[in-house]
């Protein structure tokens, strides 16, 4: 069994690379590409935004055999209780800025599919509860549906995709992930650490508590992978 681990940013694997003792691997590809030893977990930086998030993921799922992935990174936060280190179990993610409903889909539906939100894996995302469950963190982690596009989220927008789709956290990935998952036929799960509340302040808010963030969501993925 292998397990896939992709994230955007070089940021957000720092953490995990050093605690699963991950060495570089696959030279020449446009990626970066990390492994435990013996392979049992495989990390891809995918880059950030939903066409680096869904060739990068592609490219992992082709060249590896893997059986399970977990999406982990920094989100912002649109629900009205959650704040700044909190953390999402992602049950769902859906693409806020999928848009045709000029054709009769709803907002976020994927034509052909006719999918809106992708779910996360039932049994990855109890292991995920039950992991936050074991782990001793001062922040609120709970369940709670993605909402991805190709923008950085601030100035009030946040709001008004909270009132669209009822979505708790906002992120650049996540659902384009969960769709190539679901093309491949393979379960997953995403963790999201909240870094600003996709508010006037959060550009600042991201750069600020990005490592505080990145910190708090490591350590439910360490407890995650655990036990899988």
């Amino acid at each position: 069994m292998t397990i896939g681990i992709v994230c955007a940013m070089q940021a957000e694997l720092d953490v995990l690379r050093d605690a699963l003792a991950l060495r570089e691997i696959g030279s020449g590809s446009p990626w970066d590409l990390y492994a435990s030893r013996g392979e049992s977990a495989i990390a891809l930086i995918s880059g950030v935004g939903k066409v680096s998030a869904a060739a990068g993921l592609s490219y992992l799922l082709s060249h590896y055999k893997v059986t399970k992935l977990v999406g982990i990174g920094v989100a912002g936060g649109i629900a009205e209780d959650l704040r700044i280190g909190d953390i999402v179990i992602c049950r769902g993610a859906v693409q806020h800025d999928l848009d045709l409903t000029a054709f009769g889909y709803e907002l976020g539906m994927v034509p052909g599919l006719r999918i809106k939100e992708f779910k996360a894996d039932r049994a990855l995302v109890a292991k995920a509860v039950t992991a936050a469950e074991e782990i001793s963190l001062p922040v609120q982690i709970r369940q709670g549906l993605a909402l991805t596009g190709d923008k950085f989220v601030a100035h009030g927008e946040g709001a008004r995709l909270r009132q669209l789709y009822r979505g708790d956290c906002v992120d650049m990935e996540t659902a384009a992930w969960a769709h190539v998952a679901h093309l491949f036929g393979v379960p997953w799960v995403a963790i999201r650490s909240i870094s600003d509340q996709a508010d006037g302040e959060a550009p600042a808010n991201f750069k600020e508590f990005l490592g505080h963030a990145v910190g708090n969501m490591s350590q439910l993925v360490l407890r995650l992978l655990a036990s899988m």
